[in-house]
This record gives C-alpha cells, sequence and structure tokens, in this order.
C-alpha cells in the first residue's frame, strides 16, 4: 500500500473544489482510485481523509471495543455517522463539505499533510502550527524513530 506523505497547500476554486495532490491521488487504492472518505478528526480541528482500506482498519478497532461501553457509542457514532464519500474528477479535484470546512476553519485555501495511511486537511496557518507542536513535543520528550522502532 502506498503512504499519504509530504504536505502540499492548493486554493479552493470559486465552485467549491480543491485538488487533491497527485501523490494523494496515487496513495489511493487502485481499485477505489476516484473515492475518498472524509470525516472529522476526533483529535484536531482538522478534516481526515482516506481510503477504504484504512476506514475499515478503523472499523475493527472499534469493533474491539466493548458492544455496551460508551467508547464505543462515541467512536462509532462520532465517526461513522458523519462520514463523507466524494469523488475525484479527472483533474484530481473534489469537493470539500460546506459542515468539514466550517469544522476545520478553512475557507480559501487548504492545507494537505501526509500521515502514512490517512492525510489531514487543516487551514493552513492552524496545520503548519499543528506541525510545530508536534515536532516540538518529539524534542521535548526526546522521542526518536530509532527508540520507537526497536520497542516491541
Amino acid at each position: 500500500m502506498d503512504l499519504f506523505i509530504s504536505k502540499y497547500f492548493n486554493k479552493i476554486d470559486k465552485k467549491g473544489r480543491v485538488s487533491l495532490p497527485s501523490n494523494f491521488r496515487n496513495a489511493l487504492p487502485k481499485n477505489n482510485k476516484n473515492e475518498i472518505i472524509l470525516y472529522k478528526s476526533i483529535k484536531t480541528k482538522s478534516i481526515e481523509g482516506c481510503g477504504v482500506g484504512r476506514l475499515k482498519e478503523i472499523s475493527k478497532r472499534i469493533n474491539n471495543l466493548d458492544f455496551f461501553s460508551e467508547d464505543y457509542d462515541d467512536f462509532s457514532t462520532s465517526i461513522f455517522s458523519e462520514i463523507i464519500t466524494t469523488n475525484v474528477d479527472k483533474e484530481g479535484r473534489f469537493l470539500i463539505p460546506e459542515d468539514l470546512k466550517l469544522y476545520a476553519g478553512i475557507q480559501t485555501d487548504a492545507a494537505f499533510f501526509g500521515q502514512g495511511y490517512f492525510f489531514q486537511i487543516w487551514e493552513p496557518k492552524k496545520g503548519l502550527k499543528n506541525i510545530e507542536a508536534s515536532r516540538k513535543r518529539l524534542l521535548e520528550e526526546k522521542k526518536s524513530l530509532r527508540l520507537m522502532l526497536t520497542q516491541k
């Protein structure tokens, strides 16, 4: 599976469309190349996007929770009831629904940040601040990839 990597900044056109970065289009599953799944992040004021495979993984993890717990209800309701599937046109453009743009504070520009098996769409200034905050936490807590990769 290809990964969503790097960061990109794109304008939203007058019709409300934005271009999905070509590297992100290439990371979509071959059998659903034109479909992306969008939902409100439950961690940040951003939009998360992915392909069907990632959605199935999220579903499995939620399904492993106690079916009668509030966690199960909260995760399944907050994610699955607000999922939007959208299609990427031949030029790589798609519509971000107004409620998702409002949630993320996106107006005229969108920033795309690769997250491996999914991506995030941010209002550009907020997205860059999030990257800075993530890097700062890693440095302050002295976390490294080597440490993460050697732990099992």
